[in-house]
């Protein structure tokens, strides 16, 4: 079982006790285009490219983590999300619709908000994989989302659990298929989650 604290800004350089997830990468250049994605071979892969493109501000990697019919997974598998309830009860009608396009829009709002050597920050503790299988993973982590930079009406700070369900398509590459997020008691001083942040800039 992996656990510690993993903190994620422009690369992805620590490493999760015993699991090898993260690997140093070079950094995007800004405004390059270039996609730092690996091979999503395994659900190993998929955390650390997710992890990455968050770093790297890189919404086609994000996208390549979610699971879709375009890139061989069944419709049963396509990516769907799971708000916190406190977010649920307050954006009911936009997470009711949520889709991959939402991710996207919410993503590419985030990042047009942040100046060029500004990065979001990702804190993870008590990562660890609840259930792995050759069709099926699910890794858990608390998390501490930060942006650099006072977004009016909108939070700079987000935290909670996040449950990434991950699956191979038929070709045996993974992706995420369900994301779920929660509020976390580890973070109970932070009011905002991220289905929040997501909910506010996917507009």
């Amino acid at each position: 079982m992996c656990s510690d604290r993993v903190v994620v800004a422009v690369v992805v350089v620590s490493t999760v006790a015993g699991c090898n997830l993260f690997s140093t990468r070079t950094p995007e250049p800004p405004g390059s285009g270039t996609v730092q994605f690996d091979q999503p071979t395994s659900e190993l892969i998929v955390v650390a490219n997710m992890l990455s493109a968050i770093g790297q501000k890189n919404t086609e990697a994000f996208m390549l983590c979610l699971a879709d019919t375009l890139q061989g997974f069944s419709p049963a598998q396509q990516y769907s999300f799971e708000p916190s309830a406190e977010a649920g009860a307050r954006f009911g009608a936009k997470f009711a619709s949520w889709s991959r396009t939402d991710e996207r829009q919410a993503f590419l709002a985030l990042v047009s908000r942040l100046g060029p050597d500004q990065v979001p920050t990702v804190t993870l503790g008590d990562a660890h994989f609840d259930v792995r299988s050759p069709d099926s993973a699910v890794y858990v982590a608390t998390y501490l989302l930060q942006l650099p930079i006072a977004l009016p009406s909108v939070p700079t700070r987000v935290a909670g659990t996040l449950r990434w369900t991950i699956v191979p398509n038929r070709l045996g590459l993974w992706a995420i298929s369900r994301w779920r997020d929660a509020a976390s008691a580890a973070n109970d001083s932070i009011p905002d989650t991220w289905s929040t942040l997501k909910a506010l800039l996917a507009n």
